[in-house]
């Protein structure tokens, strides 16, 4: 029997919300400097205006979108109950596994040193137009870059151990995560909510809280929660 006074972490950054609410509509009333009404015609128009752009153009929205893709596959595939296995040594390995393990390590080295060889190499295909790293194709892509690095040996794993059939295997592996762990995209959007009402009311700066401190507060809970 579950204990009806569980929140769900979704209703508890609710509530964390509403709270910010309400002490911003407090701190309106007995003008604490730089801080604004949530509960306000100005409020509700920053509500409307930038609920979904704060949500959907988050930089771990954007990263779990991503990595979810490998990661899933990661799972779904075997291969991550056979990485832990080779860690822990609990079950020995047949012989399609032992050979999944074997062409899905070559995979990842390949394609790390693929990636390499187009960072370092004489090629300028993926570094910036002056030839660095940063503010290039490759460093706007990198979530990306991880998860199909993941996936690829994944997807070769789950082919040569038989636990991978034909395509739709693959895609059921791609969407493995999204199933399981839907609600965090629920969780992600009140917290995101949360921080960011507390940046337009001002309530942080008017508790001289640094711009770093809620950045890392913000990226701690959605880490935490996700996993």
């Amino acid at each position: 029997m579950k204990n009806k006074f569980n929140l769900h972490p979704a209703t508890c950054f609710l509530l964390l919300f509403l709270l910010a609410a309400l002490l911003s509509w407090t701190g309106s009333i007995y003008e604490w400097e730089g801080v604004r009404s949530l509960l306000s015609d100005e409020g509700l128009r920053w509500l409307l205006r930038t609920l979904l752009d704060d949500y959907i153009l988050s930089p771990v929205f954007q990263v779990v979108v991503c990595l979810f893709f490998g990661g899933g596959l990661f799972l779904h595939s075997g291969l991550g109950d056979a990485c832990h296995r080779m860690v822990s040594g609990t079950r020995k390995f047949s012989r399609k596994e032992k050979r999944g393990m074997g062409l899905a390590a070559v995979t990842f080295l390949v394609y790390v040193g693929l990636c390499v060889l187009l960072a370092f190499g004489p090629w300028n295909t993926v570094r910036s137009a002056i030839g660095t790293l940063s503010d290039s194709p490759l460093a706007d892509g990198f979530w990306g870059v991880c998860s199909l690095g993941v996936a690829l040996p994944s997807i070769v794993y789950g082919f040569a151990s038989d636990s991978y059939l034909d395509d739709s295997d693959v895609v059921e592996g791609m969407a493995y995560l999204y199933k399981n762990r839907a609600t965090y995209f629920v969780v992600l959007l009140f917290i995101t909510l949360f921080f960011s009402s507390l940046e337009f009311s001002g309530l942080t700066d008017y508790a001289g809280l640094p711009d770093e401190v809620c950045r890392g507060a913000y990226l701690l809970c959605c880490v935490l929660f996700l996993l």
